[in-house]
């Protein structure tokens, strides 16, 4: 407990608890517009309420790493003190209505806000220098997870599909746009550019941005996909198969294109539903080409492949 003072979850934190949310709660589900950073508990006030706890005592979720420091935003300058297990991160721009959502007792950066202050912080993050567009692809790869249907985590698979999107790209961008002004939120924005809806892997996120980023920076400029759309199958070939649907990794609707990426997961006793699946696409009389993982970690191969599309 901590005095019966509500706490704001900082970016690092907030990654955390989204990737460890049930995976058919949407960010709209646990939207707050009780409060803002305006109306919150000083710095001081907030230290001085967690000063005596442990990390552990006011952890918000079962699975945040105990070595992780907690952390609170604030909108003053004593967040430049901080105690051992406890750091306190400053914001005094704009928060909009639907920025904090709830936490446990508590309140934490909504996926979008939270994108932002990572767009901000994102060089330390990184702890390594990089080119300015290697940041925002690694913004990119974010952002297509945070709207994506999986949620990594320091798993065997490294990472867990979800029902449901946590937040979508069009509200990601709205959000962006809303805070222009701020901190972090032109190379968010700029890195919104790259993300789309509904990946459904880590490794579909490679593909896809292999594919679809400008040739300067690695990819190979496709036009944005549709990524996991559910397409119905005609009635004509209802007589070969018992599918009414089927739902294509990537999928170019102008184009009649369809790409397929089969991982380790193809092995794993899914091999006669994939198959059945391309073979329908291709009924259908959509283009199907076939990623393999070796195809994507070996850029010599996937160039080679890649031209066939």
């Amino acid at each position: 407990m901590t005095h019966g003072i509500q706490l704001v979850f900082g970016h690092v934190w907030a990654l955390w608890w989204w990737r460890l949310t049930q995976s058919n709660v949407t960010a709209d589900n646990l939207r707050t517009n009780l409060c803002t950073l305006a109306q919150m508990p000083s710095a001081a006030k907030m230290l001085e309420a967690t000063g005596a706890y442990s990390i552990r005592e006011v952890h918000i979720h079962r699975g945040i790493p105990h070595s992780l420091p907690l952390e609170i935003l604030s909108r003053d300058d004593v967040a430049r003190t901080s105690l051992a297990h406890i750091k306190i991160r400053r914001w005094n721009g704009f928060v909009p209505v639907g920025s904090l959502c709830r936490a446990g007792d508590h309140l934490t950066c909504s996926p979008e806000f939270c994108f932002v202050l990572i767009g901000y912080d994102i060089r330390r993050i990184c702890q390594e220098k990089l080119k300015s567009w290697q940041y925002i692809v690694v913004l990119a790869e974010l952002g297509c997870e945070l709207c994506g249907l999986y949620s990594k985590l320091d798993t065997r698979r490294g990472f867990k599909n979800r029902n449901v999107q946590l937040v979508t790209a069009s509200q990601m961008r709205d959000f962006a746009c809303s805070i222009a002004h701020e901190r972090g939120a032109a190379i968010a924005y700029e890195a919104l550019r790259w993300v789309i809806d509904c990946l459904n892997s880590p490794m579909e996120t490679t593909v896809y941005l292999l594919l679809c980023l400008p040739r300067q920076w690695g990819g190979l400029e496709l036009p944005r996909p549709r990524a996991n759309l559910s397409l119905p199958v005609p009635n004509i070939l209802w007589g070969k198969t018992s599918k009414r649907h089927v739902i294509p990794d990537l999928y170019w609707p102008e184009y009649g294109l369809v790409v397929e990426f089969f991982g380790d997961e193809f092995h794993a006793g899914n091999e006669r539903r994939d198959l059945e699946r391309q073979e329908i696409e291709q009924d259908m009389g959509l283009r199907v080409v076939t990623l393999w993982k070796d195809d994507v970690t070996d850029l010599r191969r996937f160039r080679t492949k890649a031209e066939s599309i």
